[in-house]
């Protein structure tokens, strides 16, 4: 569901989005290192929060809310709907879903979902 099909999971479902430890987080499918708990961001809004990832980790793509052919639009309608496009965040090795970067209290954030990350702590 979520890394194949980039689906949402349900807030609150990881137990990462408590996770304060100093460590890595890694794509669940290929073990890539994605982020580091140094850009971990404390957001109480039930997904995992970074404030960027690891230099060349990711590959982005627009995650339109609503597909062109969903809706009958005029071309400023258009325009409307897609200011709610997000941008996707995958995974650069395996492409797998990972979550959005959004506008999250102010803040520019990947907003990951847990369950598409695997936590490695740093032994220090």
């Amino acid at each position: 569901g979520i890394m194949r099909e980039g689906k949402t999971e349900a807030k609150y479902a990881s137990p990462l989005t408590e996770e304060t430890r100093d460590g890595d987080y890694c794509c669940k499918g290929c073990e890539l290192t994605l982020y580091t708990g140094r850009w971990k961001r404390p957001v109480d809004k039930g997904y995992v929060f970074f404030a960027q990832s690891e230099p060349d980790a990711m590959l982005m793509s627009i995650d339109q809310a609503i597909p062109d052919d969903a809706v009958k639009a005029t071309a400023d309608e258009r325009r409307i709907l897609d200011d709610s496009a997000a941008i996707e965040v995958h995974c650069r090795r395996c492409g797998s879903h990972i979550g959005h970067i959004l506008i999250v209290d102010g803040a520019l954030l990947h907003c990951s979902n847990g369950t598409a990350l695997e936590f490695q702590p740093s032994d220090t």
